[in-house]
């Protein structure tokens, strides 16, 4: 830490981000520390530990970790409203010890934000992903529960789908359909249970649950990551054919996926979070 910080006085950097599962947290001489959740240190551990019978291979491992915990920062950051542009981040586990610099404009998980938020409300994906994660993770009355939403182009999203349902969103104040409003999180996660997908506008004003996508899949299964279902398919195929961004929660696993132009632009892994 002390290293760290001679670095970022050295470079003018305001921040240190820290990974590891000793605890860390506050300021140091001025500088803010951000530490994040301990599990991505053991993940770390246990991914080079896999490669231990070679010692090629775990140096090569090591440093696809670094890149790893780097961009795996910068979504952390992104998702808990640090506007950081750069950050010495501190790698401190049993396996991976070293320090290395985070800049905004080399994160391709940030390049990946900037283009989904050229259609979009930067802040209404923000606020999708973050009700993804809880959704991923709390589930709902026990059970894991899988969703989607498809933000922007609504006139088109619209025409190329049905409802399932009578629309629970229908004829409500446009306050309560804001999914950037917390206090409109716990509505959508009960939401979430009911099979289909929540179409947004680009402001992130809920139009509507219970969704049936019926854009065409075609040439796209191929393009789908293995293990991947009908929610994801249908999600790339809406973006494929029109100009919304679609943000996909897996039910079995609580990975979460960006879908642009129907391709996967953004992953992110349920035991990150």
């Amino acid at each position: 830490m002390r290293s760290a910080e001679i670095i970022a006085r050295e470079n003018g950097i305001e921040t240190i981000a820290v990974v590891s599962k000793a605890d860390f947290d506050g300021y140091i001489h001025g500088l803010e520390v951000i530490q994040a959740p301990k599990k991505f240190a053991t993940l770390l551990d246990s991914m080079i530990h896999y490669f231990e019978e070679s010692t090629e291979k775990i140096i090569a491992e090591k440093f696809s970790q670094i890149y790893r915990t780097k961009e795996y920062i910068s979504s952390y950051m992104y998702l808990k409203g640090f506007e950081i542009d750069r950050a010495v981040v501190v790698i401190d586990t049993e396996m991976l010890k070293g320090i290395t610099i985070f800049e905004s404009e080399k994160s391709a998980f940030l390049k990946a934000v900037e283009e989904c938020v050229e259609r979009i409300d930067p802040e209404a994906l923000r606020a999708v992903l973050t009700v993804a994660i809880n959704i991923a993770h709390k589930g709902r009355e026990g059970r894991k529960i899988g969703t989607a939403f498809v933000i922007g182009d609504v006139e088109e999203v619209m025409s190329r789908s049905s409802q399932l349902i009578i629309n629970p969103y229908e004829g409500h104040r446009e306050a309560d359909r804001d999914i950037k409003n917390p206090e409109n999180w716990e509505s959508v996660m009960e939401f979430a249970q009911i099979d289909g997908v929540f179409v947004l506008d680009e402001k992130g004003i809920i139009i509507s649950c219970g969704r049936y996508i019926e854009a065409s899949a075609r040439d796209l299964v191929a393009k789908i990551r293995r293990g991947l279902g009908g929610r994801h398919i249908a999600c790339a195929s809406i973006t494929k054919e029109t100009e919304a961004i679609a943000v996909v929660v897996s039910e079995t696993g609580g990975d979460i996926t960006v879908y642009k132009d129907g391709v996967e632009v953004i992953h992110i892994p349920s035991l990150l979070f």
